[in-house]
């Protein structure tokens, strides 16, 4: 328990205090010095016993007397107290819970000692009251109501208890903790191989892009180099393989070639491709009745079944709708390098491939006027 701010200083009893002035040290008021000095005491504490004895006066320190025994005396005070309520000191805390322990029981007794040194000057007698030991009531601690948190007796039924409850409380912040850090350093960590995929996934891309790069060069170089049977060996490769830009490179550069082996190689790789081939029609000048034909003939569609692509035989259906002598049939044809020829029940197409990526020729019906026939080679 601290010690009170005042017992650190005098406590002065001026001569107001009682109603006429002593003469004598012998006649000092004795009961107010006695009331100054319960004053004095911690209310914790009760005064149980006073006693007032007078002391030679001490003279001031470094000083020699400068007053008689006459105008300065001393008395001696001793005070008995007796605790009031038991105390208690902190042993911990644990949030709003403080754990106590014991100091003092109540009933306690102490004696505090004082002096008190009386003067008569030009007002009358005043005196001052010194402790002399005021360390008797350090480390009391302090009443329980005094105490902050909700205080509970270490050692008793209840503090066990809520230790146990608090250090449950604790393992469960403890394992809530390292569930989250788990969770997180997972996070951090299927992140990280999310990233590391993409980063790999990025570089087999660029390889792969770059890797396509060089091919798609290594065959343009090819198809524009001197050596025939070599380029036609390059766009076998190329559209024989599986990579679309490849083929379509080998494609247009083989139909924009004029070679009709390069020609005969790229149209047999889109035939074998397609199972139906639109035909767009035409009328011609020269015959007035083919545009009554082409408007009442629909439109005609070869549809392929199969395809020899070694010696270029095709088979299938073609026809129109419209006239029942252009009906879809069975057909049969073949590609001879750039040209290809279908005939059906009645009915022939002839188609040779152009500068234009185009088959261009005549669709023929026995009696009917010819029309322009076009497919277009994408």
């Amino acid at each position: 328990m601290g010690r009170p701010a005042a017992w650190g200083i005098a406590a002065t009893l001026m001569a107001g205090m009682v109603p006429v002035l002593p003469a004598r040290a012998s006649d000092l008021p004795i009961d107010r010095i006695r009331a100054e000095m319960t004053r004095l005491v911690p209310p914790l504490w009760t005064v149980e016993e006073l006693t007032a004895e007078p002391v030679p006066v001490p003279a001031p320190e470094g000083k020699p007397a400068e007053k008689s025994a006459d105008s300065r005396t001393a008395v001696g005070i001793g005070a008995r107290l007796r605790l009031a309520k038991p105390t208690y000191a902190v042993e911990s805390r644990d949030g709003a819970i403080t754990f106590i322990r014991p100091v003092a029981e109540a009933g306690l007794a102490k004696t505090l000692t004082a002096t008190a040194l009386a003067t008569l000057g030009p007002n009358g007698w005043s005196a001052h009251i010194e402790l002399r030991n005021p360390e008797v009531l350090d480390g009391i601690g302090l009443p329980l109501e005094e105490l902050p948190g909700h205080p509970v007796l270490a050692g008793s039924a209840e503090a066990n208890r809520l230790r146990d409850r608090i250090a449950r409380e604790a393992e469960a912040r403890i394992a809530e903790e390292d569930a989250r850090r788990r969770r997180e350093e997972e996070l951090l960590a299927r992140q990280a191989a999310a990233t590391k995929a993409e980063e790999e996934r990025a570089v087999a891309e660029r390889r792969q892009e770059e890797s396509r790069a060089a091919r798609i060069a290594d065959l343009r170089a090819r198809l524009l180099g001197a050596d025939r049977p070599a380029r036609i060996a390059a766009y076998e490769a190329a559209l024989g393989g599986n990579d679309p830009a490849l083929r379509q490179i080998a494609m247009e550069g083989a139909l924009q070639s004029r070679d009709p082996v390069l020609g005969n190689l790229a149209l047999k790789d889109w035939i074998a491709r397609r199972k139906a081939v639109p035909v767009q029609l035409y009328a011609t000048k020269e015959d007035p009745h083919s545009e009554t034909v082409l408007n009442n003939l629909g439109p005609l569609t070869l549809e392929i079944d199969s395809f020899n692509p070694v010696n270029g035989a095709l088979a299938g259906r073609l026809g129109a709708p419209g006239y029942s002598i252009a009906k879809p049939s069975a057909s049969v044809g073949a590609l001879a390098q750039t040209a290809l020829t279908v005939n059906a029940y009645g009915c022939a197409l002839s188609l040779r491939l152009t500068e234009h990526q185009t088959l261009d020729g005549l669709f023929r019906c026995q009696t009917l006027p010819a029309l322009i026939a076009r497919v277009v080679v994408d």
